[in-house]
């Protein structure tokens, strides 16, 4: 099939207010031609779409000094990261101990196509300013990010410095082939440093410039990257291939309702208040988070789309002829790797068989850190027929058995309730398997079904032994998001350190640090959420345990990169003037020296961290904090001015001037 006219595709993008979306991907395999989509003059990100059971490709294992050429090129529907001259984001490999070295280029031609995804609503009445009261943190409003084209390069999950030339996001970008120079440059070559001690799992990598993520990873900027050692040689050996499968999303279909006048207000369908958690009277006593003026339970969220492998994955009860195909040998087994690229929508997965009930899988790691105890002693796989709740931006791992010959296994992702206030999340099919006669025998008659691998030998890590560190400190975080004062159908979202004192501000790009802490720092936080909403919390470089959430241990706590926080909740729902209690979750961190410098922490929901949902942890060096904390200046990191800032800009910000 020939390919459309330039005039049809751009056509295709058609945009409602309040509604995010790319309408890249709504016919699976339409004009897809060959293995792979490939990058021309007349087509930057190819022709057509992938095929349902189409798989990314995979780019073999990095070699020392090998350098990586990602280029980000534009349709005029959607954004691709283009390898050699294929238009999908590779599935990048590379193994323990090794340099890995990616060039990225800018090639964005239209920066303007950008803000078109993100179209706020007009308000016939405005939202007023968030008041301003005794014995409640202060709220000031955002200000709105407008799409620039810049770009760069978050490898998300690696604990690398947060230092240039690794993994920097708040300075260091590259400039779109059009508009002003803000980055200085077109291109920037990074030079990760992947430690002998890197667990060994599934990563991934995204672009990071505040207030145009969403639209950047709506638009197709995403992949997969994956660590290798000795584990993945002996699964190799025993036979066990490895799929790659990339939720992404886009669309997003957020409509936000305004708070109510006051805490009397009835709720969607005409409900009484005492049905709706941040309808409560205020709590006076000492300085609170005001819940009474947050974002309200909507019932107007849509559905967003998702896309698996770059093919629209339909909701419900979908037919197999609209799933992907998956194939394996009889007898065998192999490792899922799922990576939730999604810009805010959650995953519940589970297999099953063609009556709905549950199959075991084989639980091998989660945020790229196969199974371990404290001591980082390898643990056996998990196995489990629950579903596995995975948030924006997190990762499974899992293997699955073939099913039986004449039979199918689906993979299906659950219905989530994210909040009166979130998204709606349906039950989704994503995939179907049945079993072939294996195109090769066995390795060995032992290894005919293979046990399981698990990594033997394993190096202690930097978070080896956490949970028996002493705590230095501990620290309550925050979760809070208000209607934007004025007429546009927006909203503010906050990250903050609640304490006395603390004034809830949306993330700037040039503010000092949230947060300041000595390299080698044990610390305890509570990540409450006051919200209607389920929130993602991450945070770069770290991986984490989580203790507790909502008050009851875990028990045998995972290392994490993003942990899903509970919605706030009342102590009594029959009582209109009940006090509102936060989510919450309890997570233990050490931020070794090696990862001395400037962290980032946000909610994964990437539309909340765009809207101001983030903070940034400075985690001095040794030689710094024995300098009485010596505050690091904007540029003594990195010789660079924050993105969205001129040059001219930051020299007058660090001289003083207006």
């Amino acid at each position: 099939m020939g390919r459309l006219p330039s005039a049809i595709l751009t056509g295709l993008l058609l945009l409602a207010a309040g509604e995010a979306r790319a309408d890249w991907d709504d016919q699976p395999g339409f004009g897809f031609t060959g293995d792979f989509l490939v990058s021309a003059a007349d087509a930057p990100c190819g022709v057509g779409t992938p095929p349902r059971g189409h798989f990314p490709p995979d780019i073999p294992t990095v070699g020392p000094f090998q350098i990586v050429t990602l280029t980000v090129r534009q349709d005029p529907n959607r954004l691709c990261y283009v390898f050699g001259q294929i238009a999908e984001a590779p599935v990048i490999r590379v193994r323990q101990g090794e340099d890995m070295f990616i060039k990225l280029r800018n090639e964005i031609t239209d920066p303007g196509a950008l803000d078109k995804l993100v179209v706020p609503g007009h308000l016939d009445d405005p939202n007023p300013p968030i008041p301003t009261q005794a014995g409640f943190h202060p709220v000031l409003p955002a200000m709105h990010h407008k799409a620039t084209g810049t770009t760069n390069l978050h490898l998300h999950g690696l604990a690398v410095s947060p230092m240039a030339p690794q993994d920097e996001t708040l300075k260091t970008c590259v400039d779109p082939a059009v508009g002003p120079a803000r980055c200085g440059r077109r291109e920037f070559v990074y030079h990760y440093r992947i430690d002998q001690a890197m667990p060994a799992g599934l990563y991934w990598y995204h672009p990071h410039v505040h207030g145009e993520v969403q639209a950047q990873m709506l638009m197709g900027l995403s992949g997969a990257l994956i660590v290798e050692g000795p584990a993945d040689d002996a699964r190799r050996a025993a036979g066990i291939e490895d799929r790659v499968f990339v939720v992404r999303q886009s669309q997003d279909l957020d409509a936000p309702a305004a708070a109510p006048a006051t805490g009397d207000a009835a709720g969607p369908g005409g409900e009484p208040a005492a049905e709706k958690p941040h309808a409560r009277k205020r709590r006076r006593s000492g300085e609170q988070v005001d819940t009474a003026d947050e974002m309200a339970c909507s019932a107007t969220t849509g559905t967003d789309e998702l896309t698996l492998n770059g093919a629209v994955v339909l909701d419900g009860d979908a037919k197999d002829a609209d799933l992907a195909h998956l194939e394996i040998g009889a007898g065998r087994k192999q490792l899922w790797r799922v990576l939730n690229a999604a810009t805010d929508s959650f995953l519940d997965l589970v297999l099953v068989d063609e009556a709905g009930k549950p199959l075991p899988i084989a639980i091998a790691a989660r945020d790229g850190v196969p199974l371990s105890n404290d001591s980082g002693n390898p643990l056996p796989p998990e196995t489990t027929v629950a579903a596995q709740l995975v948030p924006p931006a997190g990762r499974l791992e899992f293997y699955v058995d073939a099913p039986a010959p004449g039979h199918k296994a689906y993979l299906v992702s659950q219905a989530v309730d994210t909040g009166c206030a979130g998204d709606k999340v349906p039950e989704r099919r994503l995939a179907y398997l049945t079993s072939v006669e294996p195109a090769a025998p066995a390795v060995a008659t032992a290894m005919q079904i293979p046990a399981t691998p698990v990594a033997t030998g394993t190096v202690p890590g930097p978070f080896t032994g956490l949970l028996a560190r002493k705590t230095d400190r501990l620290r309550t975080i925050a979760f809070a998001e208000y209607p934007h004062p004025g007429s546009d159908d927006l909203n503010d979202f906050y990250i903050f350190e609640r304490k006395p004192g603390a004034v809830l501000r949306p993330f700037e790009m040039d503010a000092p640090p949230t947060i300041t802490v000595n390299a080698g720092t044990t610390e305890e936080w509570v990540v409450e959420n006051w919200t209607n909403e389920l929130h993602a919390f991450h945070i770069h470089q770290v991986h984490f345990r989580v203790i507790e959430v909502d008050g009851k241990p875990q028990r045998n706590p995972e290392l994490l990169d993003v942990m899903t926080v509970p919605t706030a909740h009342s102590t009594d729902v029959t009582k209109a003037r009940a006090p509102v209690v936060p989510g919450k979750i309890r997570i233990k961190l050490y931020f070794p020296p090696e990862l001395a410098g400037d962290i980032p922490f946000h909610c994964h929901l990437v539309d909340h961290e765009d809207s101001g949902m983030m903070g940034v942890i400075r985690v001095l060096p040794p030689q710094t904090a024995l300098q009485q904390k010596a505050e690091l200046g904007p540029v003594d990191i990195l010789g660079n001015p924050p993105i969205c800032r001129s040059p001219e800009e930051a020299a007058d910000a660090s001289a003083g001037r207006p």
